[in-house]
């Protein structure tokens, strides 16, 4: 067979010329500014040209085989491109034949000049196969498709046929992948697969009769959805993501739990265990598609759960990429619940001082220049929404200062944070990043000096507006607090963190906090007003 070199020959008949000014119009003239000199031009449709090279026999008799020359013919005038590989070279070993085969045909012509690095190429088989291209010392690119090296372009009348030095092997999917996992990796499988929905497709179902009601009996078609994930912005089942998966072990996963419940018991606290477990699933998709650069440059990676996935903590198995048909997966190898995970925050109120015995007062609280007034149901009126929130305990720790008769007293308070069930339990709290809030009453005319373990953090002045007014500061709210349900008008002021004090950051191993309060201000009874305190974990709280 005769095979012309980048351009077509003068004694071509008029009914090529015709079929070049075609493609001219559909790819314009670059298709022939090509410096690559294995690109061979040839007067011929892509499935004349396969049958009629002896090189190439053996994919044909695969395509043969499987009805994919017959599907190529019924198509008429279609543009292909076909990935092909010469006689000679091992076929893997396959389930689907026909699945196999059509991994190499695509319902579109691409000519060398407009592939892309890191373009995905659909094929008839449903899946996505991607291109790379590398650079060559003497200024010519190697392409590759999914990995395999291309030898040779042939360019016919209708498409391209791509010679390869190996076979495209098609990759599952990620919900296919998912779904295959094996008992090792159970846990996080059923985790997402436990979140499918079966529905009934009227429309692909064939009506075969009707019941003794009346109703129509279909020969039923039932399809698979996942809206917990299509709702965070993932179809699993969608060929068109290029995504990134990460892929825990049972192993893996229940040493992370385990982990995490010594932790809290470390800890002297407790978490909803679901919050934690569930954790593990949601920081594990992304929408983008991470290579091990990715890994290397990013500190975090943010899900499609928004779950924060800090590259330095948890190790990924990055030598050994799973190339997905829409995306890539890796295995990870070590997996760490975040404390800022485990803690949403902490925040606990003063006036428990009144329930105390005298002995845990003395531990948790100790006063300088000040007394002990009352505890005090200061608004009563702050209720909560019934069946929403709870009510709120809006109980205040008032102090005096011991000299009152002065303009300018001074006095402080050393307190110890604590959470009291039925006796009083120091925090005991982790290394990591913190933000400080702090809630005193509207207008009490005291400036507080701030001190954490004696290391001074802020000064607070007069607290005359509402930064500091209670829990009506800033931060966040209740976890799980959705401000668009609640219907109160004073719904933004519900139960937060508080004024902001400042940021800590915390070393070693969990222990309890000190805090000192160094205050001065006009005595006139009743003239300190606690409310409470909230630490706050922030993304380095990792």
């Amino acid at each position: 067979m005769k095979v012309i070199k980048l351009v077509f020959a003068a004694a071509l008949t008029m009914g090529m010329v015709g079929c070049q000014n075609i493609w001219d119009e559909h790819y314009g003239e670059q298709d022939d500014n090509l410096n690559n000199s294995s690109v061979e031009v040839v007067p011929l449709k892509v499935e004349d040209f396969l049958k009629q090279s002896e090189e190439l026999k053996d994919m044909v008799d695969l395509f043969e085989a499987t009805g994919v020359m017959e599907d190529m013919t019924q198509k008429g005038q279609q543009l292909f491109t076909v990935l092909a590989v010469e006689n000679g070279v091992d076929e893997p070993t396959v389930t689907d034949l026909s699945y196999f085969a059509r991994s190499h045909v695509s319902d579109v012509a691409l000519s060398p000049s407009n592939l892309k690095n890191g373009q995905r190429v659909l094929m008839w088989n449903g899946k996505y196969v991607e291109v790379s291209k590398m650079q060559l010392e003497n200024g010519t690119e190697d392409i590759f498709f999914a990995g395999n090296r291309v030898k040779k372009v042939i360019r016919a009348t209708n498409g391209y046929v791509y010679i390869l030095d190996n076979y495209i092997s098609a990759p599952q999917s990620m919900f296919e992948i998912i779904s295959g996992l094996d008992e090792n990796y159970s846990l996080f499988r059923d985790m997402v697969m436990s979140r499918n929905v079966k529905a009934f497709d009227k429309n692909a179902s064939t009506p075969i009769g009707v019941d003794n009601t009346g109703a129509t009996v279909y020969d039923s078609v039932f399809v698979v959805t996942n809206p917990y994930f299509t709702a965070a912005g993932l179809d699993l089942l969608s060929e068109s993501n290029n995504a990134t998966m990460l892929i825990p072990s049972n192993k893996v996963i229940e040493a992370a739990w385990e982990q995490a419940e010594t932790n809290l018991k470390a800890w002297n606290m407790t978490r909803v265990d679901s919050i934690y477990k569930n954790w593990v699933f949601q920081a594990s998709f992304f929408k983008e598609n991470y290579g091990k650069e990715d890994f290397a440059t990013n500190e975090d990676l943010t899900s499609i759960f928004s779950k924060q996935w800090r590259t330095t903590v948890q190790k990924v198995d990055l030598e050994h990429p799973i190339q997905m048909s829409n995306g890539v997966a890796y295995y990870v190898t070590e997996l760490k619940i975040p404390t800022n995970v485990l803690i949403y925050r902490l925040k606990d109120f003063f006036y428990p001082y009144e329930s105390l015995s005298a002995e845990e007062k003395a531990t948790f609280y100790k006063e300088d220049g000040i007394y002990f007034n009352k505890c005090n149901t200061d608004v009563a009126a702050w209720s909560g929404w019934p069946g929403y929130f709870p009510n709120i305990i809006n109980r205040v720790l008032m102090y005096e200062f011991d000299d009152q008769e002065s303009a300018n007293a001074t006095g402080s308070l050393e307190f110890i944070p604590y959470h009291y069930d039925t006796h009083a339990v120091a925090y005991r709290i982790p290394a990591g990043e913190y933000t400080l809030s702090i809630g005193f009453k509207q207008k009490m005319a005291v400036a507080v000096d701030f001190y954490v373990d004696d290391e001074f953090l802020a000064k607070i002045p007069y607290t005359t507006g509402t930064t500091y007014h209670y829990d009506r500061g800033a931060g966040g709210y209740p976890e799980g607090f959705d401000l668009d349900k609640a219907t109160d008008k004073k719904k933004s002021n519900y139960d937060r963190d508080g004024g902001a004090v400042g940021l800590i950051t915390l070393t070693g191993e969990p222990a309890s906090l000190t805090f000192r309060m160094e205050f001065t201000g006009t005595a006139k009874g009743g003239d300190i007003v606690l409310h409470h305190w909230c630490l706050k974990p922030t993304k380095n709280c990792y």
